[in-house]
């Protein structure tokens, strides 16, 4: 007998979507291995083209190779360096992303957002947050971690339980993130009456 699926709450996983943010700031709090190895195998269920599953990722969350990686990422261009995170809000873990070349000629990228974004969205299931970063030394981070040739390196993402709570603004104006006087953290969304078309283009 196959047994129902547990109903999910109502509307949980779109609430979870709208709370997401960008967090560049972490507690200094490990994350347990378990929920890691977690985090991946919802990365590993996005979708696929073709369904050829080129993606692999390296967790890494050794002190010693989070600090070499660290000073080999960049973070907030819009406002750089004023949200580099200081040494004691450094990220707990990064998880990079990596294209497997000898399991597809052509490489859909698309493979790779939607992979991203199950790991992002997974950090927030188990109360953390990250930050997506494509502004990455990968020469460095591939001779730092012995990364094989068959692999490109495409970006990475570092977490942590958040140290910091950004603030979404619905403004048509800018696309410019920014730091208020009390250093919070702001962050730009068009609004949806700009961006929803409904049967047609027309205005």
């Amino acid at each position: 007998m196959i047994s129902k699926p547990k109903r999910m709450k109502r509307n949980g996983l779109y609430q979870i979507i709208l709370k997401r943010r960008s967090v560049r700031l972490f507690k200094n709090k490990k994350i347990l291995f378990n929920t890691i190895k977690k985090i991946i195998k919802v990365a590993s269920f996005a979708p696929s083209a073709g369904n050829l599953q080129f993606l692999e990722y390296l967790a890494i969350d050794k002190n010693v190779l989070k600090e070499m990686i660290f000073v080999h990422t960049r973070w907030a261009g819009y406002i750089y360096p004023k949200r580099v995170p200081s040494l004691d809000k450094h990220p707990q873990l990064y998880i990079i992303i990596l294209i497997n070349k000898e399991k597809a000629r052509k490489i859909d990228l698309r493979d790779v957002g939607a992979a991203g974004q199950n790991i992002l969205l997974a950090l927030r299931c188990f109360g953390l947050g990250g930050c997506w970063i494509a502004s990455i030394n990968k020469r460095a981070i591939r001779r730092i971690l012995n990364i094989p040739s068959k692999y490109k390196i495409d970006s990475l993402i570092a977490a942590g339980f958040p140290a910091e709570s950004p603030l979404l603004e619905e403004r048509d104006d800018t696309v410019r993130y920014w730091l208020d006087k009390d250093n919070r953290f702001h962050v730009p969304k068009r609004s949806l009456k700009n961006i929803f078309h409904y049967n047609s283009l027309n205005k």
